[in-house]
């Protein structure tokens, strides 16, 4: 049997796969270790460029039938739904009610039971968590002895802590509580900035009242910057007279806009890989014409993308489930201190370019970044030592990505870089030691208690741990 992932770049060979409808499949398939072998690992949209997916000679459980979305408490502002609902219906069923998450990540295809698990990133708000998992305030998932556990963190916030990121390694989560708030319109424009002129006024980027997410153009020296805050919108109704003890904000919805996320949503899944796959087909002295060309009407179009009165569901992305080859790209995520990110990001440009002359080969896709909050909602967190911001290269995958990403990750040590576990491919215990050596140690103290059996530790988080 085989399981790819959505890229179709990494491919996993489990004994069975067993589609999950009611917990008590779960139950059924943890506590059967002859009929169903380790390792156990949930499977969710898939869009990890990563070995996380592995489970070879064990058994995969295909959670996405559990997509069920229950009607928001909005006494207690949160909303429970199955761990294979998706973040992209989630999403846009709480706005259609007048709420919204509080991290709307661009992977609408994300399942609940990933949010919890896996690391996830979206450029924060200033006194706002950029994790997704950081918002799930309580879960229910089958342990490895077979049992059901509920865990929220009302009662026990330190296990909570321990379950978000945890990466499947803990439990099978099948069911997932968000904390969500009343919904706000966003304001969103685009800067464009030469790379001097971005790193000379970063601190006071990082200081205004915007999430910051960047485009980088390492071959003309440009960074374009995505900014969104909060809008300020004044009805003519005052409900808070008229309605006191409504929470929600359904009314918004008549006055957001949708167009601009709608156009910059359009070139991620469509247009942006089509054109980076011609790219890759391109004779080396007409590259540098056709990038400019197509890098100019990009700088270009952001300009337009702007607005005032922006419904915040619309920035998340829902890929299809089975799109053309070219029009699937991967890429890999590292994060660096807000202290030592000027020079980590001067540098990244020069080896970006440099690999490129030594080789002949370069990301046919934008370089991407994010600015983090400092997050110690999970204790594998990578922003848990404090704010950070990442240096994100984007490609369709072809034969030399992956030598790319050797040196990418060597790049990425000698500037003290923190990879996502499940969005970094080719890690090495090495790497992933250097960014959580103690937390690493004490994660695994829990999951031994918890999974004394390896129930649900596969061969690459074994060799990442060094367990």
């Amino acid at each position: 049997m085989d399981v790819y992932n959505w890229g179709t770049e990494l491919v996993t060979h489990p004994r069975k796969i067993k589609e999950v409808f009611h917990v008590q499949d779960i139950i059924d398939v943890v506590t059967d270790p002859d009929q169903f072998p380790s390792p156990v690992r949930a499977l969710g949209s898939r869009h990890s460029p990563t070995k996380c997916i592995d489970a070879d000679g064990g058994t995969v459980l295909d959670m996405r039938h559990l997509n069920f979305i229950n009607e928001p408490n909005e006494a207690e502002l949160t909303i429970t739904v199955g761990s294979g609902a998706i973040y992209y219906d989630i999403a846009h069923f709480l706005q259609d009610r007048g709420f919204m998450l509080h991290v709307n990540t661009e992977i609408g295809n994300l399942t609940a039971g990933a949010a919890v698990m896996a690391q996830t990133k979206d450029a924060s708000f200033p006194g706002e968590y950029g994790q997704v998992s950081s918002y799930v305030v309580g879960v229910k998932m089958v342990t490895a002895q077979g049992e059901i556990l509920e865990i929220d963190d009302e009662h026990d916030p330190e296990l909570m802590t321990f379950i978000r990121c945890s990466y499947g390694l803990l439990g099978i989560v099948y069911e997932v509580t968000f904390q969500i708030k009343p919904l706000r319109l966003m304001r969103l424009y685009h800067k464009v900035y030469t790379l001097d002129e971005f790193l000379d006024d970063l601190d006071d980027i990082r200081a205004s009242d915007a999430s910051v997410m960047y485009y980088m153009l390492p071959f003309h020296g440009y960074v374009a910057v995505e900014y969104r805050s909060y809008a300020v919108i004044e009805c003519s109704e005052d409900r808070v007279e008229k309605q006191p003890d409504v929470v929600n904000n359904k009314h918004l919805l008549r006055h957001g806009s949708d167009w601009q996320f709608a156009i910059r949503n359009v070139y991620w899944a469509k247009i942006g890989p089509v054109l980076g796959s011609i790219s890759m087909s391109i004779p080396r002295p007409l590259l540098g014409i056709y990038s400019s060309v197509t890098n100019l009407v990009l700088l270009k179009t952001l300009g337009v993308l702007a607005g005032y009165r922006i419904l915040p569901a619309e920035q998340i992305i829902l890929y299809e489930e089975k799109p053309l080859r070219a029009s699937q790209y991967t890429f890999s995520i590292n994060t660096f201190s807000v202290g030592t990110f000027k020079e980590a990001m001067r540098d990244y440009f020069a080896f970006v370019r440099d690999y490129y002359e030594r080789t002949g080969w370069r990301t046919s896709l934008l370089h991407v970044g994010y600015r983090v909050c400092q997050d110690t909602r999970s204790y594998l967190s990578y922003t848990a030592d404090g704010e950070s911001m990442s240096l994100d290269p984007v490609t369709n995958a072809d034969g030399g990505w992956y030598p790319f990403l050797k040196d990418y990750n060597k790049f990425c040590m000698a500037h003290n870089g923190k990879p996502l576990m499940n969005q970094a491919p080719l890690l090495t215990h090495q790497q992933v030691d250097m960014s959580f050596g103690p937390m690493i140690k004490e994660f695994n103290v829990h999951r031994k208690k918890m999974d004394p059996d390896n129930r649900f530790l596969n061969n690459y988080f074994r060799e990442l741990f060094a367990l």
